[in-house]
């Protein structure tokens, strides 16, 4: 397992103080994650990428399914999924470390033709494995590359191309597959999710979006749960609140007007799940 080569190439950028901060790297796509202090649940939104920690534990929670990634874990998303995320090992003399490639779509697409055909499967949109194998390895050269940075431009296109390759071949190439995947179940259920979070604030008619699907009501619901975590109308409800956010974040000065703006029909009813969801008032949030 490649964890300590991994954490010995990213020693340099990991900062001795401060709180939980993202810091984009020279390689295209790659962010280091560090943290001094454990946090509390926060909820946001797993874009297509790969994720792997290198130390402490991380904790994702989408819907109904749970992953605790230790050091050496690491998950993939095929589509954007809203979750929650808590590091639970962190400390100031010992800061949790993790590292996210999002994933291109285009060099993904180059990749797979240049694979054998696989039959289209449809899953969860995430699955988690551990950093070992031949992808681990590819992964470990393509972050290697923040040691010499001026071979990124000639390398990185290609180390990350093997490490699609390796990836694809890993327990998580179904997943992985699916984000490029054109038909059968899990695109109609992947479009159904798109709609949602499209047209968060859009009222849901569950009938439309099952016979869209061309699935019964009854499947549905629980096919969209077993790909996403969520039922239909959770999966929007968190979509909205973190739009909410967004909106109190950017210069909103009245929360009924945000609430109305994301599709809620009840500010108190707003009020409550926002602070169900955050932890505190919407009003806290005003800037």
């Amino acid at each position: 397992m490649p964890t300590t080569r991994l954490l010995n190439d990213v020693a340099p950028f990991v900062p001795e103080h401060g709180g939980t901060v993202g810091i984009p790297t020279l390689v295209p796509r790659l962010t280091l994650w560090t943290s001094t202090r454990i946090t509390s649940p926060t909820p946001a939104v797993f874009e297509p990428m790969f994720y792997t920690v290198l130390r402490g534990t991380k904790v994702l929670i989408m819907g109904a399914n749970r992953f605790e990634l230790t050091a050496g874990a690491c998950a993939v998303s095929s589509f954007g999924l809203p979750y929650s995320h808590q590091l639970t090992g962190a400390k100031p003399n010992l800061p949790y470390v993790g590292v996210s490639l999002h994933l291109d779509a285009d060099i993904l697409t180059r990749v797979m033709l240049d694979m054998p055909k696989h039959e289209d499967r449809w899953t969860c949109a995430v699955a988690a494995g551990d950093l070992d194998g031949p992808a681990g390895d590819a992964f470990a050269r393509l972050v290697g590359l923040l040691k010499a940075p001026a071979d990124i431009g000639a390398l990185a296109p290609h180390y990350e191309f093997e490490f699609y390759y390796r990836l694809l071949q890993s327990q998580m190439g179904d997943t992985l597959r699916q984000v490029n995947q054109r038909n059968g179940r899990f695109q109609q259920l992947k479009s159904a999710a798109d709609w949602l979070a499209s047209n968060h604030s859009e009222p849901v008619n569950i009938p439309e979006l099952a016979a869209s699907s061309h699935m019964s009501i009854t499947s549905f619901h629980r096919h969209f749960k077993e790909v996403t975590g969520f039922s239909p109308l959770a999966f929007q409800r968190h979509i909205r609140l973190l739009e909410a956010r967004k909106l109190l974040a950017s210069g909103s000065t009245n929360v009924s007007r945000v609430a109305y703006e994301v599709g809620y029909k009840s500010p108190s009813q707003f009020s409550r799940e926002y602070k169900s969801m955050f932890g505190s008032a919407p009003v806290v949030d005003l800037q």
